[in-house]
């Protein structure tokens, strides 16, 4: 009984660490994943903020390579989101045309912003490259024509620093409900197996009991007190056709 006690233990503590961490774990995907999505949502706004500042220059007939006050819109916007490095504004081969910080040299869109973007059509573009990604929108003209794309790069270390620190957070919490969660489970563990042993002796005494001794209160109270009720009770009926037989096999045998 030692031994089993020991092994019910043993298999309560793994659930426990098998819940708890499938919890902890189910949690920072489902962070991590609505991070990432309102990330892409904050920046969506930015973009789209200055898209339509870009859509009332181009209805005041300015042209698109022509647009002066952009690279200063460009960079209030990005100075109001701590994550965002800067915004760019490219034509639709890649060339740059405005972008928001005057000493990070200008550069062409790389391959894979590019190619993204030419799948999204004049749908929205997002690609993880490496420290620097992007969230990025197709621009049109007044006539629906597309005139280039605006992105808004991003540090992706910072994202993914700001998710390990919540994921030790998470940790730490999670290896305390563990702990919470194994020594309840442990000491209830141990409280039925105590109650099971009590039980079970008691029914060991029942049976190795001489004939005629009356059932204990706890042996009649455990869940297998109906049973054995019924267990004696049969032997008794049975003890008592047996002993009817035998007194009528004497009785034809004397005659």
């Amino acid at each position: 009984m030692e031994s089993t006690r020991t092994r019910m233990v043993v298999v309560a503590v793994l659930v426990c660490l098998f819940a708890v961490g499938m919890a902890a774990l189910l949690d920072f995907f489902k962070y991590r994943a609505n991070d990432e999505r309102i990330m892409k949502e904050r920046l969506l706004v930015i973009a789209d903020g200055i898209e339509r500042s870009i859509q009332q220059s181009l209805a005041l007939g300015l042209q698109f390579t022509d647009l002066k006050e952009l690279p200063a819109t460009l960079k209030r916007e990005a100075d109001i989101d701590d994550f965002s490095l800067d915004i760019e504004v490219f034509d639709t081969d890649g060339h740059p045309l405005y972008h928001a910080e005057s000493h990070r040299p200008q550069h062409e869109m790389p391959a894979a912003w590019l190619a993204a973007a030419r799948r999204a059509g004049k749908g929205n573009f997002f690609v993880e490259d490496g420290a620097e990604s992007v969230a990025g929108i197709s621009l049109e003209n007044n006539f629906d024509l597309q005139i280039g794309y605006l992105g808004v790069t991003y540090d992706n270390g910072r994202v993914r620093a700001a998710e390990r620190k919540v994921a030790l957070q998470l940790a730490g919490v999670a290896a305390f409900v563990f702990v919470i969660s194994a020594a309840l489970a442990s000491l209830a563990m141990f409280w039925v197996m105590n109650r099971l042993n009590r039980q079970v002796g008691a029914v060991e005494v029942a049976l190795s009991a001489k004939e005629g001794t009356p059932l204990s209160a706890e042996a009649q109270r455990g869940p297998f007190g109906a049973a054995l009720v019924r267990f004696f009770e049969t032997m008794n009926r049975a003890e008592a056709q047996i002993a009817e037989l035998r007194s009528h096999l004497a009785k034809g045998a004397t005659r």
